[in-house]
């Protein structure tokens, strides 16, 4: 005696619903997975980077500009150096050697003006004096109508400014405030977690719809079976 099993292509049509919901489930599965892999690279890159700045911070020596490699990244707060350098602009700063210097270089050094109280400044260069001591810079903001009173020596200097990114400053300037920057830490660390919620919720779920979806295809194949066949 011999079975005989019949296929419906109704029950494949039936299939073909919850074929199409699984395969978008998995879609929409794949793309919060990409979400969430740029998510957590961003953060870490971010968190990375504060963590590398405030280690360069703190290694500098007192009285020093915190360096990597010769380069110095600085921040102008003042209008001097406008329109050339405007104000909030990043500036990046290459520690040169006093001798190469020339006049209309730009450059970073300890101000000794005692209304600046030994702060940085960034003047352009108008002339050089040599003298016995050494050289001396006579510098000059662009807006200023006069040059600066007091001259700079080669030991004050930092560097030349080489590179001036006002766009960079402006972005700078509205990261370092602690509301955005608390957002741009806690946001991806929020999506992480609800998002481990979701799954963690919905595996039961899932769990539950998969052993529902197996009873009716035993029952189904047992009904399909046909009489029998006699030899």
């Amino acid at each position: 005696m011999v079975r005989l099993r019949k296929h419906s292509r109704g029950n494949d049509s039936k299939d073909t619903p919850g074929k199409y919901l699984a395969y978008k489930e998995r879609e929409a599965s794949m793309r919060l997975k990409w979400l969430s892999i740029l998510i957590n690279i961003l953060a870490i890159a971010l968190i990375t980077a504060s963590l590398f700045v405030l280690l360069v911070v703190v290694s500098a020596p007192a009285g020093q500009v915190p360096q990597v490699m010769g380069f110095s990244i600085l921040r102008v707060m003042s209008v001097s150096m406008e329109p050339e350098i405007p104000e909030q602009s990043m500036l990046l700063v290459h520690k040169t050697d006093p001798d190469a210097l020339q006049v209309g270089d730009v450059i970073t050094f300890f101000s000794s003006d005692p209304t600046l109280n030994g702060t940085l400044n960034t003047h352009r260069i108008i002339r050089i004096d040599r003298q016995r001591t050494g050289l001396q810079f006579v510098t000059k903001g662009d807006a200023n109508a006069l040059a600066d009173r007091q001259g700079v020596k080669g030991s004050q200097v930092v560097g030349k400014v080489i590179l001036v990114s006002p766009l960079l400053g402006r972005l700078v300037g509205l990261v370092s405030t602690p509301l955005v920057f608390g957002l741009l830490i806690l946001l991806p660390l929020l999506f992480l977690l609800v998002r481990s919620l979701i799954g963690t919720l919905r595996l039961p779920v899932r769990r539950k719809a998969d052993s529902g979806q197996q009873a009716p295809e035993d029952i189904q194949s047992g009904s399909t079976d046909s009489g029998k066949a006699e030899p």
